[in-house]
């Protein structure tokens, strides 16, 4: 089939879903009677799925989790996997991130390429199979979740209440196909780190999700060297070229520091703003005691070592590649410290080995573990049918010929079977998930309608 023309008339209805998706503010909030993740997320959802009733789907809301549309008769069903949540909205944008303005012919906001733009293109992509007419052999799913950035609390509840697809795909990875996902795993430690001199830090805050590069940290000093610290600084970041400021205050020094945020999933795109900050400190010798000894172990055993190296827990498959940590939030109020990292493991690591050296170096630095929370990673070979239909799809809209692929990414893959991720980020293409200034190309996103309409008609034909 080729349902170009179907997706060029829509086009309008694509591009203004998108923004009022966008201009839904969908964070993670306090729970409410039905609203398990708080209004905004409900507010998401319910816009998505009142837009598919009117489309003429068959919708349903699972108690506030998730809910889906979908399209045919039967009891086995193809299943497309996406999500609503975003990611903390971040720091210093350009562009209001829930506004979904349009410039240059991209659409700016928050989750405009990370979900809400490939969430809307996967809809469309339905309703031109629908329209067509043509009886598929198998019903066909939209499946939209809550929880994809945190704990996949969502597809639990799900599974409770349906049976898996006999086949699917999510929209958190990248194109062509990804045949193979890292696992992921987010860790949090916590530690005491007292102060008794007058010299001292009042707090560090770096980062607001440990899936996004931080791309802002700020520190407080409270110290009478005031003019010296600020020199420090500024020869630092001169020398070592970091983007670094530093403030006087009445009782001491605001130092900042400014990275690029970027998803953890690709974290050598991004810049960690922690990162230098930890390292000025260490430098200067910052602070006495337990103080002191918390900084030269954030410094030296995470610093700006993305690989887990210095912890000791590297390793890398032929296929999958190398482990990676994102050293992803810190914060310290000046006695209480909290490190989140997210890390994405090969396919062929053995994470409870690595898991264990991580608690063992940061409990012989005065941290205990806190949060152990990972998913295994996801393989079909490259000649499983999925992967092949997926990639027929693909090749068909846009003639790329390129080879099945491996992921960092965390999609849903991770907790529900017989799915693949595919897209929605092309090759060599935009790879703003996470990033201040969020965006997705019009013409990337009418493209990827497209390809789904392809892949939701090949696989509905199995």
């Amino acid at each position: 089939m080729n349902f170009k023309k179907q997706i060029i008339a829509e086009k309008d209805n694509i591009i203004s879903s998108t923004q009022k998706l966008i201009q839904i503010k969908s964070l993670q909030e306090k729970a409410l009677p039905g609203k398990p993740f708080g209004e905004g997320m409900n507010d998401a959802l319910t816009y998505v799925l009142d837009t598919a009733k009117e489309m003429g789907f068959k919708v349903k809301m699972l108690d506030g989790y998730c809910g889906y549309a979908e399209y045919g008769e039967g009891d086995l069903y193809i299943g497309i996997f996406t999500h609503v949540d975003i990611c903390a909205e971040g720091d210093m944008w350009a562009i209001p991130p829930f506004e979904g303005r349009i410039i240059d012919d991209k659409i700016y906001g928050r989750g405009a390429m990370d979900n809400k733009g490939p969430l809307m293109a996967s809809l469309y992509a339905l309703k031109v199979v629908k329209d067509t007419g043509k009886k598929l052999n198998k019903k066909i799913r939209l499946i939209v979740g809550t929880d994809e950035e945190r704990y996949y609390e969502d597809m639990k509840h799900y599974l409770k209440l349906e049976k898996p697809p006999i086949a699917g795909f999510t929209l958190d990875g990248h194109f062509p196909v990804v045949y193979a996902e890292k696992g992921l795993a987010m860790m949090e430690y916590r530690g005491k780190f007292l102060q008794t001199s007058h010299e001292k830090i009042a707090y560090i805050k770096g980062g607001t999700c440990e899936n996004t590069v931080p791309g802002h940290c700020e520190v407080l000093l409270i110290t009478d060297r005031k003019d010296e610290i600020v020199r420090e600084l500024s020869n630092f970041a001169r020398e070592n070229r970091h983007n670094m400021s530093a403030k006087i205050t009445d009782d001491g020094v605001k130092l900042e520091s400014y990275g690029m945020e970027t998803h953890s999933m690709a974290l050598e795109m991004g810049i960690n703003a922690i990162s230098p900050m930890v390292a000025f400190l260490n430098k200067i010798h910052f602070g006495k005691g337990e103080s002191k000894k918390l900084i030269s172990f954030l410094n030296n055993y995470l610093g700006f070592d993305i690989y887990g190296e210095k912890l000791g827990v590297n390793c890398e498959d032929s296929f999958s590649g190398k482990f990676t940590v994102n050293f992803g939030i810190l914060n310290y109020d000046g006695e209480n410290a909290a490190v989140r990292l997210d890390i994405r493991y090969p396919v062929m690591c053995n994470f409870e080995e690595s898991a264990e050296i991580l608690k063992e170096v940061f409990s012989s630095n005065g941290f205990e573990e806190y949060e152990r929370s990972y998913w295994d990673p996801v393989y079909f070979p490259e000649g499983h049918f999925l992967i092949e239909s997926l990639l027929k799809s693909y090749r068909h809209v846009t003639k790329d010929k390129t080879g099945p692929i491996v992921s960092g990414s965390g999609s849903y893959s991770k907790v529900i079977p017989n799915v693949a991720a595919f897209g929605s980020i092309f090759p060599g293409g935009n790879q703003a998930w996470h990033r201040v200034n969020e965006y997705i190309e019009i013409d990337s996103l009418l493209k990827m309608a497209e390809i789904y309409a392809e892949a939701i008609y090949e696989l509905g034909l199995l």
